[in-house]
């Protein structure tokens, strides 16, 4: 594998923390429409299934920044070690619980502890790569590529296995295949002798760490991610309304996938490619054609033309959420990395859900299914506004010192 791709992959170790960490991130993609099957099974109301997966995104988005800053002040081993155990456990336990209780509240609950818990394992894994591979541009542009395809890759894959499972043996055989991987993903990644401890030390320090929330800089990343995945999630709800209009329901899923699947290839192919342009310059210009991706689906008719038109799209997605990264990693205190990436996830999340609820709102009473498309497309715009606001700002953002280089052997032993 040559590029980027391959600088990353010839380090000793990498490549085992890459798998680790899209196995331990697998749940992030099934853990939702699993809890509404559990309780939609178990007490026969979607109500409490919705609110089993609502409180579980809920508190997830509450406590990833939480987690994310203790990885910095107590090391990202420890708080690997105590979620993903902890994870482990709770769906273990809702799992045997559902074949016996009827009880909403109980199910509800646990549902939420699980997001409560839910691994750090995306800021942790980014805060890794920036650290550690500070000494290799290309390969350290290669593994920000390489996040944003699992992202794509977990949202896809994750429903499929649920679907899969759930046909087979009900919602329990999910939940147990999303703790097995939990473990399988964040016990790897605690033991590796890459990860080290906390940043600058522990102890006293841990108190004069700089607080991200306290830069301009950082503050200026946050809505765009909040912006950014409100336009996907809003595009994949008018996605289903617009194959309801076309009275082609079942054309849903396979749009969809193909928003997805074209992230993950151009995630691969640019991954393999140096990067030329600072991430900062980059971001505004992708969001703006990503608003005019999206404002072309509104005018699409018939099913072959958003099929058309989701190509280029995609494209131009995963490509805006990987500078979205690169650039909280080049305005971000190198000792508060993690929480910096801890709260850009924290707020993508909310912008997801912001963005399906507005998109669900504007389908239901506009007379044309796809106006939810124009919807994603302000929601870009408006994130490239603030991208070009912000440019000056972080530019101005003074460099934190970088990791210790050569973390990663720059070749595998023989």
């Amino acid at each position: 594998m040559g590029g980027g791709y391959g600088a990353l992959f010839r380090r000793a170790g990498a490549g085992r923390l890459a798998v680790a960490g899209l196995v331990g991130r697998l749940p992030n993609g099934m853990l939702g429409i699993t809890f509404v099957l559990v309780l939609l099974r178990d007490t026969g109301s979607c109500a409490a299934g919705g609110a089993a997966a609502g409180l579980h995104t809920l508190t997830a988005a509450v406590s990833g920044p939480l987690w994310s800053r203790a990885a910095d002040r107590a090391g990202p081993r420890a708080v690997l070690l105590v979620t993903g155990t902890g994870q482990t456990l709770v769906l273990t336990a809702v799992g045997v619980l559902s074949a016996r209780t009827q009880s909403r509240p109980s199910l509800v609950a646990l549902a939420a502890a699980s997001g409560v818990l839910l691994p750090p394992l995306g800021a942790v894994m980014r805060a890794l790569w920036s650290r550690t591979l500070a000494d290799d541009p290309a390969a350290k542009a290669a593994a920000f590529a390489y996040e944003s395809v699992v992202v794509d890759v977990v949202f896809v894959l994750g429903p499929s296995l649920v679907a899969a499972l759930a046909a087979c043996g009900g919602p329990p055989p999910a939940l147990f295949c999303a703790a097995a991987a939990t473990a399988a993903g964040c016990l790897p990644v605690a033991a590796s002798p890459h990860l080290g401890g906390a940043p600058g030390g522990g102890g006293a320090g841990a108190r004069t760490r700089p607080r991200p929330l306290r830069r301009p800089a950082v503050l200026g990343v946050l809505p765009v991610g909040f912006l950014l995945l409100g336009s996907v999630s809003a595009a994949e709800v008018s996605l289903v309304a617009f194959a309801d209009g076309e009275e082609r329901r079942d054309a849903a899923g396979p749009l969809i996938a193909a928003l997805a699947a074209g992230g993950v290839l151009g995630g691969l192919c640019r991954g393999g490619q140096r990067e030329r342009a600072v991430a900062a310059r980059r971001l505004a210009g992708l969001l703006a054609g990503l608003a005019a991706g999206w404002a072309a689906l509104a005018a699409c008719r018939g099913l072959w033309q958003p099929a058309v038109v989701l190509v280029p799209t995609s494209l131009l997605l995963n490509a805006a959420v990987t500078a979205q990264f690169r650039v909280m990693d080049e305005v971000a205190p190198r000792e508060a990395l993690t929480e910096a990436f801890g709260w850009l996830n924290s707020l993508g999340a909310a912008g997801a859900s912001a963005g399906a609820a507005a998109a669900g709102a504007v389908a239901g009473r506009g007379p044309d299914p796809a106006a939810g498309f124009l919807l994603a497309a302000g929601c870009c715009a408006a994130g490239s506004a603030v991208a070009a606001a912000c440019r000056t700002t972080w530019r101005r953002a003074v460099p934190a010192e970088q990791g210790p280089p050569g973390v990663f052997p720059s070749r595998r032993p023989p």
